[in-house]
């Protein structure tokens, strides 16, 4: 590789989404899964890891009780992770429509008023502990899935643009920017949409987590979307997309297994895919973001990738040291 330290520091910040692994309770993975997946990320070199809320002793990192009861404490496991390479944790994916058997629920929903406390208080959780390990910012993905859903109302716009507003003002309290995240089933579907919600939440604490593969299976021409909000994208996801939903399969029941795992009427076999492999015009987009002043976490992702799990860090690796970076310097002298 050309050069084993991706940086994390200056105008564009490269991290890696602890997702790739899909280390959670339907693995029922172990903690030394988990360890050897972090070194591996690390000896990819990438040293940030964006870790993703879960649930259950089964997932050893997925809430700061479990990580304090296998490493002591939270601060502890902090230190070990610089033992292993790992530099940072800039914050922390959170998705309130999973279960969790801390709260006691089957998936909450960021659209109906009557979840906005339990929500908040579980949002609450990860964002303290993303504080006490001095990272950034909570990400939180919080539209249910189209089928659940249907057509996206004023009224449940409004409720979602409130929910945001009050994680927001918790996060702010501890040092954190809150960061929406929208996926390929999301019921909210436009850009018009998006600018809506964006009018509803105008704090300058909150951003637009723009995730390249899944805005592209909805539909989006993501160079010319980013163009379009840039001034509020304060986080990326950066995996390509293989395909793009042209016959509008969000719409089927349970379309995270009909379409995303299944792959729906065409038998997609995999919707997502390293970087430079499918659809996403990385070399554009990077350079719109130059071009704009883009300043910010880019979180690299290859999510459900090939087995051995290890080969997509690696491929990312290599594209992101001998493309993306390398690009981003001709236009940016000053990038380290």
């Amino acid at each position: 590789m050309k050069d084993q330290n991706i940086p994390f520091e200056g105008a564009i910040r490269w991290g890696y989404a602890f997702n790739q692994w899909k280390l959670g309770w339907q693995g029922f993975a172990r903690l030394e899964d988990n360890i050897r997946a972090l070194k591996i990320t690390s000896a990819g070199g990438f040293r940030c890891i964006e870790l993703t809320a879960g649930t259950g002793p089964w997932d050893p990192l997925g809430r700061p009780e479990s990580i304090a009861q296998h490493f002591g404490s939270v601060l502890r496991f902090a230190a070990q992770l610089e033992d292993w390479g790992i530099a940072r944790i800039p914050g922390v994916f959170f998705d309130p429509g999973q279960l969790s058997f801390e709260e006691g629920h089957f998936g909450l929903c960021a659209t109906a008023r009557a979840d906005h406390a339990l929500i908040r208080q579980q949002a609450g959780v990860h964002a303290r502990f993303v504080a006490e390990v001095g990272g950034e910012y909570l990400l939180i993905q919080p539209f249910p899935p189209y089928w659940r859903e249907g057509e996206l109302t004023a009224s449940a716009l409004n409720a979602v643009g409130d929910l945001i507003n009050a994680i927001a003002q918790d996060n702010q309290s501890l040092g954190l920017d809150t960061f929406i995240h929208l996926d390929a089933l999301s019921s909210l579907r436009t850009a018009q949409q998006i600018e809506a919600l964006l009018g509803q939440c105008p704090s300058p604490a909150i951003g637009l987590a723009f995730d390249t593969a899944e805005l592209t299976i909805a539909g989006h021409d993501v160079v010319a979307l980013y163009r379009r909000v840039h001034r509020r994208v304060r986080h990326f996801h950066f995996k390509d997309a293989l395909a793009v939903d042209t016959l509008e399969e969000y719409r089927l029941p349970n379309a995270e297994r009909a379409l995303i795992l299944a792959g729906g009427r065409r038998e997609i076999p995999r919707w997502f895919g390293e970087l430079g492999t499918g659809l996403v015009d990385f070399k554009s987009l990077l350079g719109a973001m130059h071009e704009l002043d883009y300043r910010g976490w880019v979180i690299v992702e290859s999510d459900r990738g090939p087995q051995p799990v290890a080969s997509s860090i690696l491929l990312n690796s290599w594209y992101v040291q001998h493309v993306l970076r390398p690009l981003h310097s001709r236009s940016n002298p000053a990038t380290p």
